[in-house]
């Protein structure tokens, strides 16, 4: 009997390290389906009002920001469509901050201003223009990526493009692209982007025209199956509030799934859609502009050189004060994030640590009495005496 008990206790004491990385390679993996073969979803309401459509697959517990700012939350799965719940009006940042004057840039001049951008599904592509929805190993939303890095660089913006590939389409680019994520969030960005392009057959849902041109919209997709989700959130919020304010109509939505889209390495991480397959690339192109402008004034407060909404002036710039706090505060909230989610895993490979001491100890000896002074000798020795029971010194008797 004691034999028995003994082999289940090291059964379970040698499990507990394996499960904890399984736990989070499939939360990692969560994501995945969600852009998987690009089948269609539609979302409507009860009553049969369509809401909206994406490619991928929709879960109960999805969130919808739409264009009005209007929120909805799935409720049921009905087959390829989804039945919402009207969740009254989302509430959005104020942004009264874009009309105040600027005496000055919200950073020094020696502060590096930095977003990285990588590709997740490196096929997609834009059927008007490059000739087909999916080119392998290279497709046209990487003339898309670089597009946008070039307008960010004209606003004084430092921008690191990883052109990586991850094919092919399919479960696992996430996981293969996480690889690529984690390589530049060491960089210290202050903004991940995953840069993608929407499967609907309906190209007049992105067709928008801003200041007389013709452009794409773009959706912003939140991963809530994430430790920073209400951060991703809140930056996605963020980015809207303020080209709602500066271009309305440019973003067209935000989708908060279930997944993670390696959303919780960073606290700014983001995935933008520029277009779907069906529309062509040269709309989306001359959207990038103001995206990118978007981009700075939500991270920076300032505005250099020209863009499509006009040429930068003191009355559309951020003022110093308004700025610098609301940067302060995110910076503040988002080191709070990571201190606790930090401080949560401390805690929980303490816990673990503890209950491997006290199974050796009660597997070594036998006895109550003596899995205690066995814990206590072996903490002092591991804390050099500073907790447990001091050992003897040479010569004393144990």
């Amino acid at each position: 009997m004691n034999r028995t008990l003994t082999s289940l206790l090291l059964a379970l004491l040698l499990a507990i390290p394996a499960c904890v990385p399984a736990l989070a390679e499939d939360e990692t993996a969560a994501g995945d389906d969600v852009h998987d073969l690009e089948q269609l979803f539609t979302a409507s309401l009860s009553d049969g009002t369509g809401i909206f459509s994406i490619a991928g697959t929709l879960y109960e517990g999805d969130e919808y920001i739409a264009g009005d700012n209007h929120l909805y939350r799935v409720s049921r799965i009905d087959g390829q469509n989804a039945v919402l719940e009207d969740a009254g009006m989302e509430e959005m940042p104020d942004v009264s901050w874009l009309s105040e004057d600027a005496a000055q840039s919200v950073f020094a001049a020696n502060d590096q201003k930095l977003i990285c951008l990588y590709v997740t599904h490196s096929d997609e592509s834009y059927v008007p223009t490059d000739g087909q929805q999916s080119i392998a190993s290279r497709g046209g939303i990487y003339d898309v990526a670089e597009s946008l890095k070039a307008d960010l660089e004209k606003l004084g913006v430092t921008v690191v493009l990883d052109e990586s590939t991850h094919l092919p389409h399919d479960g696992g680019a996430y996981r293969r692209s996480r690889q690529t994520a984690a390589q530049l969030i060491k960089q210290g960005p202050d903004a991940l982007i995953d840069i993608h392009r929407d499967g609907i057959p309906d190209a007049g849902e992105y067709a928008v025209t801003i200041n007389g041109e013709n452009m794409s919209r773009v959706r912003l997709l939140v991963g809530r199956s994430n430790q920073n989700s209400e951060a991703n959130r809140a930056f996605a919020k963020q980015l809207k509030a303020v080209a709602d304010k500066l271009y309305p109509g440019l973003i067209k939505d935000i989708f908060i799934g279930k997944g993670n889209y390696n959303q919780d390495i960073a606290p700014h991480a983001i995935l933008l859609e520029f277009g779907t397959h069906t529309i062509s690339k040269e709309r989306v192109l001359n959207s990038t502009e103001l995206m990118a402008n978007v981009l700075s004034r939500t991270l920076y407060g300032q505005v250099s050189g020209s863009t499509s909404g006009g040429t930068a002036n003191a009355s559309d710039t951020q003022s110093q004060s308004g700025a610098q706090k609301q940067t302060t505060a995110t910076k503040a909230k988002n080191a709070s994030e990571s201190s606790a989610g930090s401080g949560k895993g401390i805690i929980w490979l303490i816990v673990l640590v503890l209950a491997g001491v006290a199974v050796f100890a009660f597997l070594s000896t036998g006895t109550g009495k003596g899995m205690k002074e066995k814990i206590t000798r072996n903490t002092s020795e591991i804390t050099g005496g500073l907790l447990g029971k001091k050992p003897p010194k040479d010569g004393d008797q144990g």
